[in-house]
């Protein structure tokens, strides 16, 4: 591994070469006139369910990313796959009308099957394809090109610094530094406006925006300042103004796009234990930690189950309430073991467990039996191992174990009698057998139901102020 930027990049190519290349599309001219027309005439305040109105869901807590094709969100089928998962992000891109219908008809359609799921709808700050021409990005393209927002590697502004490991995408400078506009708008100003508009504004069911590539670092070098000098990505200079860039995206999303929430793709954030920045902390509402497991580049393959852990926690207590954490991992979907390690280290903090079958990439759903398990409220948040190198968390009506990379197989005794899940897809493991020890292998995990649940008292009725 060749440090976590190489990772970055490789996430990048996973997120957005197809949503932007390939799905794009082609729009009429009148709908391009149009949108032109809409984004300058400023943003409108997106009106929608207040933030604070969400209930968290109990566990196991399931999210999905649902941005490759085909977008068929109109799909019946389709739709109530999302709706099972408690957090979908789904692909985006202006003009995007599944069936012909508005993008706005599937989100209520997934709504009425599941009130309670958010669904948030993607988009990208810090780069955009250079080489189209009537794609749906056209005007955002457009005036990117025109006030020079292109991030450039020579005095003269001609030479684009393009993305690394993908050239068709061009950088764009989301410092300081890049100039403003006739209304007073730089290109984070305009370009927020551009998916507020164009991915609230007309889909009021969304719940938000999902922001990929909210990272920590610069992607390349570049003439960050317009001045003739190349900063480094780790020039402080240019650290501090990229950072400020992404710090000006989600204050401003905020404000043009209350009541919604704001989520990003945070892969990188303390990555290797690296501290968040200050400036970053309560920045987002939650986020994703792309390919956390089951990727060339992922934390748990190089650096090893307790790195990826310390970056979860990390991670959680950084963020915002309600601390939408989505870890995402890859995998075959008959991989068993694998995922009931994944979803199980998940369960061990507060986040959302996302299957990502590499098959198939960002599209369609897979469901596994543990995601049916009604562990309800979670206990405590483990600081520990519990024994034996296997780790625990205690729920209402169940709890996980999970044995970590390295740690060999293991046999762990039970205070008492657990029942196993009923399940179909691994009857060796999902049998119903009440069990007083389990065997867990090295790089494994197992949820396990309580005979007694556990109750809680019931809430206090007629209460007043002061009581």
């Amino acid at each position: 591994m060749q440090g976590f930027g190489s990772s970055r990049a490789r996430a990048r190519l996973d997120n957005v070469v197809e949503l932007l290349l390939l799905f794009g599309g082609m729009m009429p001219l009148t709908t391009l006139r149009k949108l032109t027309v809409a984004l300058a005439a400023g943003a409108l305040l997106v009106a929608g369910t207040s933030a604070s109105a969400f209930t968290k869901p109990p566990f196991p807590r399931i999210g999905g990313i649902d941005i490759g094709s085909p977008m068929n969100f109109d799909d019946p089928t389709y739709q109530a796959q999302i709706a099972r998962q408690d957090v979908s992000i789904l692909g985006m891109y202006p003009g995007l009308a599944p069936g012909g219908k508005p993008l706005n008809t599937s989100l209520q359609a997934i709504k009425a099957k599941n009130p309670n799921t958010l669904l948030f709808l993607y988009a990208m700050l810090d780069c955009l394809g250079v080489a189209q021409a009537n794609d749906a990005f056209a005007p955002l393209r457009t005036k990117v090109t025109s006030m020079k927002w292109w991030l450039y590697s020579d005095k003269s502004l001609s030479l684009h610094v393009l993305t690394p490991h993908d050239t068709r995408f061009g950088e764009i400078n989301i410092t300081q530094w890049a100039p403003q506009d006739s209304s007073g708008n730089n290109a984070v100003d305009y370009i927020t406006r551009f998916f507020v508009n164009t991915n609230l504004t007309p889909n009021p069911a969304a719940d938000g925006i999902f922001m990929d590539n909210t990272a920590v670092n610069p992607p390349a070098a570049g003439d960050w300042q317009r001045n003739g000098t190349i900063l480094q990505p780790t020039d402080p200079k240019a650290l501090s103004a990229f950072q400020a860039g992404y710090q000006r995206y989600y204050q401003l999303a905020r404000s043009l796009a209350p009541g919604k929430f704001q989520i990003g793709n945070i892969t990188e954030w303390a990555a290797s234990g690296a501290a968040i920045p200050a400036g970053y902390v309560n920045m987002v509402d939650g986020g994703v930690m792309e390919g956390a497991i089951g990727k060339s580049w992922s934390v748990e393959g190089w650096a090893g189950w307790q790195v990826m852990m310390k970056q979860y926690n990390a991670i959680m207590a950084a963020v915002a309430e309600p601390k939408l954490i989505i870890l995402n991992q890859w995998g075959d979907p008959t991989d068993y073991q694998s995922m009931r390690y994944g979803l199980g280290s998940t369960l061990l903090n507060d986040g959302y467990y996302s299957f990502t079958n590499t098959a198939t990439s960002y599209h369609g759903v897979v469901w596994f039996d543990e995601f049916d398990a009604k562990l309800g409220q979670a206990q405590a948040i483990p600081t520990a191992a519990w024994k034996q190198g296997v780790w625990r968390r205690d729920f209402d009506n169940g709890i996980v174990l999970v044995n970590p990379k390295g740690n060999g197989n293991q046999t762990v005794t039970l205070e008492t009698s657990y029942v196993k899940l009923q399940g179909t897809q691994d009857p060796a493991i999902n049998n119903g057998q009440t069990v007083t020890t389990v065997t867990l292998k090295d790089r494994d995990g197992i949820i396990l139901m309580r005979k007694n649940p556990v109750k809680r008292p019931a809430a206090p009725q007629k209460l007043t102020a002061g009581t």
